[in-house]
């Protein structure tokens, strides 16, 4: 199916991106990530499907990228 494929690739990326954080802000993002998704990757798939996204929605979010965070805690 393309959206798990799609969805898989993502989690791929936001996994090596995070990797080649420096810290602080790896961290940062891991904290963020977790206390939203309850993951430090980002949202699995089965808890997008059970939020109700369809899957449409799911091959959606995954081409965009996740909010900016800066070092000193501020967003976008």
């Amino acid at each position: 199916m393309i959206a798990r494929a799609v969805h898989s690739e993502r989690r791929h990326l936001a996994a090596t991106f995070k990797v080649l954080t420096p810290e602080p802000l790896r961290s940062r993002i891991r904290s963020r990530t977790l206390a939203i998704y309850g993951d430090p990757i980002g949202p699995t798939i089965q808890s997008l499907r059970t939020r109700g996204k369809s899957w449409d929605d799911i091959i959606d979010s995954a081409t965009r990228p996740g909010p900016r965070i800066s070092c000193d805690g501020g967003g976008r």
